[in-house]
């Protein structure tokens, strides 16, 4: 095939891709949000007293979840542990939330206190784990990567979990940051696409695509995406936001304050970058805010 007709076979290709990414359609309940940082073992840690997670609706009708469970599994686990199990009667209107608080600990007192519509006592891993919302009680189990059939609802693999929707996992959360659709209750059933990694938002909408944001790519000399590189956001004041690239080097930070100079900084366990660090001045949304790596 020659470089004419490869480049129109690829063009075709983009043009379906982004058709059918256009034209999917998922369930209207999602798993819009999961923390599970409480507890984390130092007083003061945790930005809340309770892991959590939200569903949101993001269609335009009236849901009943009566009877759904949110279940939970470690990043290598194979079988799961019905976290909350949601109460009869209970219907989700369009762009509503309902929130499902989860295990709290000593080190999340004292911080912001869950409100949530549901408590259950199930503890979430802060940086690595599965999600599924499930139509029934039936406790999922198995090795089916993500798990399939009528009831599974959603699912969500974040950080290292070896399972997940789509292409890649959800970025790494941490104690003080959650994974969050983007923008929200954003469902193509890619959890690399659909997630970020954001201060907690619960009960309401995360970032909006009219925030001031900072965004680039982490990436070799070539050009191959470098997955799982934190890049370090820091202030005038000395406060720090973490991002971690995902499995195509991309990564994003929102939220940001306009008119402000911060410090970008990045790490990564395997490679090395000419510029590790920079000063930035932001006001309105960066991007191409790019890092490559010469080893």
């Amino acid at each position: 095939m020659n470089k004419k007709l490869a480049f129109c076979a690829l063009f075709i290709v983009a043009i379906f891709l982004s058709a059918s990414f256009a034209s999917q359609t998922y369930a209207a309940v999602v798993i819009n949000e999961v923390y599970g940082g409480a507890g984390c073992g130092t007083a003061g840690c945790s930005i809340y007293n309770r892991d959590f997670v939200e569903l949101y609706n993001n269609g335009t009708t009236n849901v009943d979840i009566s009877g759904w469970t949110v279940q939970y599994s470690s990043a290598t686990g194979t079988n799961y542990t019905i976290a909350a199990t949601i109460p009869a009667g209970t219907i989700l209107q369009p762009g509503d939330y309902y929130l499902i608080g989860l295990a709290t600990g000593a080190a999340g007192t004292g911080v912001n206190t869950l409100t949530p519509d549901l408590i259950g006592t199930t503890a979430l891993s802060a940086t690595a784990g599965k999600v599924a919302l499930v139509s029934s009680a039936t406790v999922l189990s198995g090795a089916s990567c993500p798990p399939t059939g009528a009831t599974i609802i959603d699912f969500v693999g974040y950080g290292t979990a070896n399972c997940f929707e789509g292409a890649g996992q959800a970025p790494a959360p941490s104690t003080t940051t959650s994974v969050q659709r983007f923008p929200n209750g954003t469902d193509t059933n890619n959890n690399n696409l659909d997630f970020v990694a954001a201060a907690p938002t619960p009960g309401s909408a995360g970032p909006t695509a009219a925030s001031v944001s900072i965004e680039g790519r982490v990436m070799t000399i070539k050009g191959r995406g470098i997955s799982r590189a934190q890049i370090t956001l820091t202030d005038a004041e000395g406060n720090t936001r973490l991002a971690m690239s995902n499995s195509f080097g991309y990564y994003r930070f929102f939220d940001i304050a306009a008119g402000e100079t911060y410090i970008l900084s990045i790490r990564s366990k395997s490679h090395q970058f000419a510029e590790p660090t920079r000063v930035i001045n932001v006001t309105e949304d960066l991007t191409g805010a790019d890092f490559v790596a010469y080893w």
